[in-house]
């Protein structure tokens, strides 16, 4: 039974196909076109679109040297070139074809932005910049206005649109979506979604330079110089500081359009790379000592009082904050197993918890664990 089970849920995961982009000057790290998978919507889904940006980090650095070394370095892999990535894809978690696993957006029309770019799915210079023997592109905006606007007649059309993404695409999630809303009618209903897209500007355990200054500061000097970052209310309001609108906690107020947070409390990028503490390698923290757990509680309270002040600000605000280890939900299965629930054993997985939100922004879609770990033992790793 469990392998009837097994193969129904798998032979359902979605196969999406590679196309370019049409703007030939929109281009990878290594001057490849970009590129991302797409699968047409059925039945009632035929007029609903997700729109999902694919994660991996950014180029940074401390220092220019650092960082045009990491852009090299990674425009020799599939996060910088499009010349490795496969006709077809598959995909699992919000993207399952199974309606019994994925009975809200099994047959969303879905477009899946391939993240080849380095700095966010944003910025823009005109010229490439000379590494080595390569020439670097940086073209991050004009992957999506690429991709978006190939799209824009149906999506004028759409019913509904949920933009999401997971990591960076998460955070581009947060740049991106008032850009979006603003192009479209008022009839369309666009929401956000992302996961695992609060990075905070906070100080390293350790004592070491924040994260702000060694990504966002620094890639923002890299992609930013000739383009703004794309919330332009978010720029006004920090002229001397843009840096600030490539992170959540500060562009999250120059947003006008309903967010469902999907967030480990206890993020697993968040703990080593914002925090520098690299004891929870086994997604526990049964390794960290008291002081790096009360680095790590502090981190996880103000998680939780930024989700809490959006839901007051606005009361569309849904959100799935759970008490275990975790940096990515939506393309893995634990996006609809019920071990992954808030409270543990209830109904509300995080697919369940997306469903109901985007069917009904009405209700009341908070589902924040009000308990620390490893108490939700349904996906503690105890």
């Amino acid at each position: 039974m469990y392998l009837i089970l097994y193969c129904i849920i798998h032979i359902s995961i979605a196969v999406q196909t590679l196309r370019q982009v049409q703007d030939q000057n929109a281009l990878c790290l290594d001057g490849t076109r970009a590129s991302y998978y797409f699968e047409q919507g059925y039945g009632d889904g035929a007029d609903k679109y997700l729109i999902f940006y694919e994660g991996g980090g950014w180029i940074q650095g401390f220092d220019e040297a650092e960082m045009l070394q990491q852009a090299y370095d990674r425009s020799n892999t599939n996060m910088g070139s499009s010349k490795f990535s496969a006709a077809t894809t598959q995909m699992d978690g919000l993207f399952n074809r199974n309606q019994n696993v994925n009975p809200y957006f099994y047959n969303w029309n879905t477009i899946f932005v391939n993240y080849c770019d380095g700095t966010g799915h944003q910025g823009y210079r005109a010229q490439p910049l000379q590494i080595k023997d390569k020439l670097i592109y940086i073209r991050g905006e004009l992957i999506f206005k690429s991709i978006f606007q190939e799209h824009l007649t149906k999506l004028t059309k759409a019913s509904k649109i949920l933009v999401s993404g997971c990591s960076a695409g998460g955070l581009a999630v947060f740049s991106w979506i008032q850009y979006i809303k603003n192009h479209l009618p008022s009839n369309v209903l666009v929401l956000a979604a992302p996961d695992s897209g609060i990075f905070l500007d906070l100080q390293p355990y350790d004592g070491a330079q924040a994260a702000s200054d060694r990504r966002q500061k620094q890639y923002h000097k890299l992609a930013n110089e000739e383009v703004d970052p794309l919330n332009e209310q978010c720029v006004k309001s920090y002229p001397n500081e843009k840096w600030k609108c490539h992170f959540a906690q500060y562009l999250i107020q120059f947003i006008n359009v309903p967010i469902f947070f999907m967030q480990s409390l206890y993020d697993t990028a968040c703990i080593p790379n914002i925090l520098h503490i690299y004891n929870a390698w086994d997604y526990t923290l049964k390794r960290c000592d008291y002081k790096e757990r009360s680095c790590i509680e502090a981190m996880r309270k103000q998680i939780i009082n930024l989700i809490n002040d959006r839901k007051l600000a606005d009361p569309k605000t849904g959100a799935f904050g759970v008490s275990c280890l975790e940096h990515c939900f939506t393309q893995k299965s634990i996006f609809y197993t019920p071990n992954w629930a808030i409270p543990n054993g209830s109904q509300w997985t995080i697919a369940n918890s997306l469903g109901q939100w985007v069917q009904n922004l009405e209700l009341n879609n908070m589902h924040v664990d009000n308990v620390y770990w490893p108490e939700n033992n349904g996906c503690s790793n105890i």
